[in-house]
């Protein structure tokens, strides 16, 4: 590496290839005159000794560091070079495949998996020098040699990430890595650094899965000393552990009691590993968990403890891997485009049983031995029943055989791991203390299987939320199956969920504490029952935490008392609620206890039918899905001084700085249309109080006449060929880079809220879906779609406007202000809240709703009344269209005649 530099901007440069190639820059400044030593410190590596501080971790090794730089384009490298192997492809399938359950759609990314590469390697470095055994090669730092060497297993092990030791300069493309983390003083670590290093590497954009925000320090330390208050006696299970931040913090805690209680270090070590547990389908995070697993035991009592095991799994804690009931089941492993690896019970539900047969397995698939001397050796050594032996003896063919394509190498590591939650499921292993993070993956991010598999168990567990499915995620589920699989009869549960668990309709089954189903003949299957205990609220008021607010829900198992009477179930009438700001997200405990305030309020009020009081509730529609928007957003391109083409207007894509991934990186359409497939498009910005902003242009293949949806061939077909070129290439793009099974048509009428909008009405109300403050307004637009963050419904002159002065008034927004979900920005989503209000059908007899209307009509003039500049931002607009409405007064007497309808 070589910098330049004039004093005023310094340019690294690396040798790559026979040329220098340049590297970010760095631009001191004289406010901050240590940072360019800092920076300095970066780029050659001339100090040790840093502290092992999250942010320091963070500048020296994440995603704006100079290290990973120079990391991710080596490896970049090294994958052309190997990655058309067999072996490697199948590390690279699997990778890709547990990730999938974690994203809920396919993630195959070469910077994803490069990222977690170079994670890897720094985690491992991270545990080795914890150890204190001196760095190894670099083939013995990634396959755990060291951690063998002293008696620690599962610490660290061949992985999928070991690929790069078989390019050319994979070694020492490790090795440099490994003495970058050298520099850092790991003995004095406090609390879970790599969680921020993995986020800092996380691309932004890939942060809408919510499963990549980690637990708070703070937040988890508070959790583990209100849930596990007997340390010593309770065994603790995270079943989404993640980085390992519970795990840390639950071991401290094991520690503590132990010290205080005067047990030695060998005991209070092997016990600990034997009652704080950690499973998680990541398998990046597994890692950093374990290496925190040994951060939190420190060096000091690694130095002097008997043979351990560290028990953080890579696993499915949904146990979606798995057939048969619960005393009976069997692990199930899929390799990409090949057999099933298929285990019996009595051989997955014991670890060391379990260890043994794969590891004989894929020892006699070496010499390619045949099924009949694995048969032997288990009748020696492991007896089990007949069809459990030919179980076995079927999967360990398919190992021999993988093995003949060069694809035995990582078995083990998969099958090992994978029957893990399996065993911690069985009657014996269960936990007094489940506690962690769960993930909340939404419905609507689930690829069409796993949303076929999600709908199907919840179910089975009552938790189906019907027609609010699209607003479900994972969370409810995940906490009712590992209260349902992992927990003791008296254990209890404590997890981080959405705020929306306390009162949306989505979760009203969940907070019932009863899973199972009713089955016919008023026979109950009952998979677990809760009763939950405590709960602390998060709304907006503190932050930083989540991108959306959050809640813990604290439960006790009542296994043992099912027909108990649901008054015995009753939650909490309060919860501890909190507010303030922290100086980082990661806070401290010390940090948070100095910033943070707590108090008691009632428990957040149900929204359990709030649709039904109103008799419009079901009048309203959602607007359609007109996405991707680079596909049917559109805008007219200026032709010249002779006009365009009145009968098939010249298009093009209208692009905005908020399309997203794969969408935002493809080429604008552009080209004719036929005049009568372009349509004023309404969304939620294009919508103020009492009045309509400007549309935008959308491309919607509606045919009056056939009276339906028209796709490329269609439109070809009935001899609109304009249309059929844009809608052809639209297609194309959208198989190419769209998720899931729907077509282009199906998507843009989901649930028919496209169609269901011709033939258009001649008057609409339409109101906004979202937002802090209700927008409303009157629109006659005969040719206009609505889109889907916009509600609609037909209605003559004067009812529109009754409905409009109701939909805009400050009193309907009060009244439903507690029922809404809020976000980092305060409250936030009206759906139908108001609709949900008592308001009577429209009645022109009735002197109160015609003094209704007549105000409303006012409203609108004033509204109309405002000068807005061309360009004027929708919010800006908004604003100036409530001064204005309230200087007049009319918003005051709306307010007025609001409450008095409503009563």
């Amino acid at each position: 590496m070589g910098i330049a530099t004039d004093g005023c901007q310094f340019q690294p440069y690396e040798m790559r290839r026979g040329s220098l190639t340049a590297m970010a820059p760095f631009a001191p400044s004289k406010d901050a005159p240590r940072a360019l030593l800092i920076w300095l410190d970066a780029a050659i590596s001339v100090r040790e000794d840093l502290p092992p501080e999250p942010d320091t971790v963070r500048r020296e090794l994440g995603r704006d560091s100079l290290a990973y730089e120079i990391a991710s384009f080596r490896l970049a490298e090294l994958w052309q070079e190997v990655g058309h192997k067999p072996e490697m492809r199948l590390k690279r399938q699997l990778w890709a495949g547990l990730l999938e359950r974690v994203y809920g759609t396919a993630v195959d990314d070469d910077s994803l998996f490069f990222q977690h590469t170079y994670l890897t390697v720094v985690a491992k470095a991270m545990a080795v020098h914890v150890l204190g055994a001196g760095m190894p090669s670099p083939e013995e730092l990634l396959n755990g040699q060291p951690f063998r060497d002293a008696a620690i297993d599962g610490a660290v092990e061949s992985d999928f990430f070991d690929w790069v030791l078989t390019a050319t300069d994979g070694a020492a493309l490790v090795s440099r890595i490994a003495k970058q983390v050298a520099r850092f003083r790991l003995a004095d670590i406090q609390s879970d650094v790599l969680k921020g290093l993995y986020e800092s590497l996380i691309d932004p954009e890939q942060r809408r899965y919510l499963g990549e925000y980690y637990t708070p320090d703070w937040l988890a330390s508070r959790m583990c000393e209100r849930a596990i208050d007997r340390p010593l006696d309770q065994r603790v299970l995270d079943p989404a552990c993640g980085s390992g931040t519970f795990l840390f913090h639950g071991i401290r805690r094991f520690l503590g009691a132990a010290e205080a209680s005067g047990l030695n270090n060998q005991d209070a070590v092997t016990r600990c590993c034997g009652q704080v547990l950690g499973v998680d389908i990541h398998p990046v995070a597994v890692l950093i968990a374990r290496v925190n697993y040994l951060l939190a035991l420190g060096e000091e009592r690694l130095r002097d403890r008997p043979q351990i095991s560290i028990p953080v799994y890579l696993g499915d804690s949904l146990q979606w891997n798995t057939k048969g009931f619960l005393a009976e089941r069997e692990v199930l492993i899929e390799v990409p485009d090949g057999p099933i690896l298929e285990f019996p019970a009595a051989i997955a539900s014991d670890p060391s049983v379990f260890d043994a047969v794969i590891q004989t397995m894929l020892s006699l698939s070496e010499s390619y031995a045949e099924p009949e001397a694995l048969r032997a050796w288990l009748q020696r050594t492991h007896p089990v029943d007949p069809s459990s032996e030919g179980i076995l003896a079927e999967t360990y063919n398919a190992l021999r055989n993988l093995k003949k394509e060069g694809l035995n190498h990582i078995w083990g590591y998969v099958t090992r791991n994978l029957s893990r939650p399996v065993w911690l499921s069985s009657e014996g292993q269960r936990a007094d203390v489940v506690i962690g993070n769960p993930p909340w993956l939404s419905y609507r991010y689930m690829n069409p299987s796993m949303q076929e598999r999600f709908r199907e168990e919840c179910r089975r567990r009552g938790l189906w939320a019907g027609q609010v499915a699209q607003q479900q995620d994972l969370s409810a589920y995940f906490f009712a199956v590992c209260a349902e699989l992992y927990l003791k009869p008296t254990g209890r549960i404590a997890f981080v969920m959405p705020y929306a668990a306390m009162s949306r309709r989505q979760y009203a089954p969940f907070r019932t504490g009863v899973y199972g189903v009713r089955r016919r003949g008023g026979v109950d299957q009952v998979f677990a029952v809760v009763r939950f205990t405590e709960g602390w609220a998060f709304s907006d008021q503190v932050a930083p935490l989540f991108p959306v607010p959050s809640c813990v829900l604290f439960a006790e198992n009542q296994a043992n008392v099912r027909h108990a009477d649901p008054q015995d179930r009753r939650r909490p009438s309060t919860v501890l609620a909190a507010s303030g700001s922290l100086p980082r997200r990661d806070a401290t405990p010390d940090e948070a206890d100095a910033q943070l305030v707590w108090w008691e309020e009632p428990w957040p009020a149900e929204r359990v039918g709030e649709t039904s009081g109103s008799a419009y509730s079901e009048r309203f529609r959602d607007g359609a899905v007109v996405f991707p928007s680079v596909l049917l957003r559109v805008q007219r391109v200026h032709v010249g001084r002779l006009g365009d083409n009145p009968a098939a207007p010249l298009v093009e894509s209208r692009r905005t700085r908020l399309e997203k991934r794969p969408w935002k990186d493809l080429q604008s359409l552009r080209g004719n249309v036929e005049a009568e497939f372009l349509r004023p498009l309404y969304l939620g910005e294009t919508l103020a109080p009492f009045r309509l902003l400007h549309p935008l242009l959308a491309v919607i293949p509606w045919a009056e006449q056939a009276s339906r949806l028209l796709d490329s061939q269609a439109t070809q077909n009935a001899g609109y060929l304009n249309l059929a070129r844009w809608m052809a290439n639209a297609e194309q793009l959208w198989q190419q880079y769209g998720r899931g099974r729907r077509t282009l048509l199906e998507q843009m009428d989901y649930y028919g809220q496209l169609s269901a909008q011709f033939p258009v009405p001649l008057v609409r109300v339409v109101y906004g879906a979202s937002g802090t403050l209700p927008v409303a307004a009157v629109l006659r637009d005969g040719s206009a779609v609505v889109e889907h963050k916009l509600y609609w419904a037909a209605a003559d002159g004067g009812e529109a406007y009754y409905l409009v002065g109701i939909l805009n008034s400050e009193t309907a927004r009060s009244r439903v202000a507690h029922l809404q979900s809020r976000g980092q920005w305060g409250t936030r989503d009206f759906d139908k809240l108001m609709l949900g209000l008592p308001i009577p059908r429209f009645d022109p007899s009735q002197s109160l709703h015609r003094d209704l209307v007549k105000a409303a009509k006012r409203a609108e003039a004033v509204a109309a009344g405002v000068e807005l500049r061309e360009g004027i931002h929708f919010s800006t607009a908004r604003r100036a269209i409530r001064r204005a409405l309230s200087g007049d007064g009319i918003s005051g007497r709306i307010d007025e005649l609001v409450e008095r309808l409503l009563g």
